[in-house]
């Protein structure tokens, strides 16, 4: 029976001396790990981080390419698209940053990653449920836990296409921004290149049943290093700051137009949810 309150790699993170933290869906999630530098791993070998909960999430349904445009700010994904946008509220205050990916005609995932999952999630259900005169223009979308279904991990850091290279042999690798299916030492796995920073950054999703085979397989390589919820949402707030500033001093996350635009989290057009709220702000 699934422990509600574990990940499925909890008792890997033990091993390794995991300090845990309840991660935004209530889970204990590794908060960091012991004697690992992550800035080391960030910047010099390969960040392996796991994302389950940590506001990880699958839209599925008729309508869910409507609802994710209304929900995120950023541009329109085809199928096999992946890339970091924003959520805003009503008042233009940012919801979370997530990494979203389009997998299916129907269907989305995305991956909170700034510990602002349990806000954004919340308010993806809450838009879902919205009535307007009898009418709910987002009905039949439905909202899972993404990392029941496939486990996020990701590697990032400069030699993390090297690594990944050991298990792919012919197979290309995803292009940046964007997602496909590899084979990952005979386990099949979603792959995908994550636009974050300079440095090589995928998002594996693996099945459940072969999480720990191949989350153990990546620890083999030498530059790989074990990262927990601290030491990534130090590392994405550093490259997007205004996840990391309240300039109301209430709590509220805030940021200038141009700021969202320019950190491409952002698309121009004003046709999402909070973009009134945003006013004229440059």
């Amino acid at each position: 029976m699934e422990d509600l309150d574990r990940t499925i790699l909890h008792d890997e993170h033990l091993l390794l001396s995991a300090h845990f933290a309840e991660a935004s869906d209530g889970r204990q999630a590794p908060l960091r790990y012991v004697g690992i530098d992550d800035q080391h791993a960030f910047d010099e070998g390969v960040a392996l981080v796991d994302l389950s909960g940590m506001g990880s999430r699958l839209i599925s349904g008729e309508v869910a390419p409507s609802l994710m445009r209304t929900v995120f700010a950023g541009h329109d994904l085809t199928i096999g698209d992946t890339w970091p946008q924003v959520a805003l509220t009503g008042d233009g205050s940012i919801a979370g940053l997530a990494l979203v990916a389009r997998t299916g005609d129907g269907e989305y995932a995305f991956w909170e990653l700034t510990g602002r999952g349990d806000i954004l999630t919340a308010w993806v259900a809450f838009v879902a449920g919205i009535e307007q005169r009898g009418i709910r223009p987002f009905a039949g979308t439905e909202i899972e836990d993404a990392s029941t279904a496939l486990v996020p991990l990701l590697l990032w850091g400069p030699q993390a296409t090297a690594v990944l290279r050991d298990y792919t042999g012919t197979q290309d690798l995803p292009e940046r921004g964007t997602i496909r299916n590899l084979m990952l030492d005979r386990i099949a796995c979603l792959v995908g290149t994550a636009p974050l920073d300079d440095h090589p950054c995928y998002l594996v999703l693996v099945p459940p049943q072969a999480a720990r085979i191949l989350w153990r397989s990546f620890l083999s390589f030498q530059v790989v290093m074990p990262v927990g919820m601290e030491g990534l949402i130090n590392r994405v707030t550093k490259l997007y700051p205004f996840m990391a500033v309240s300039l109301e001093g209430d709590g509220r996350l805030l940021a200038p137009r141009k700021q969202l635009i320019d950190a491409g989290v952002m698309r121009i057009e004003q046709d999402f949810i909070g973009a009134r709220g945003l006013g004229g702000a440059q």
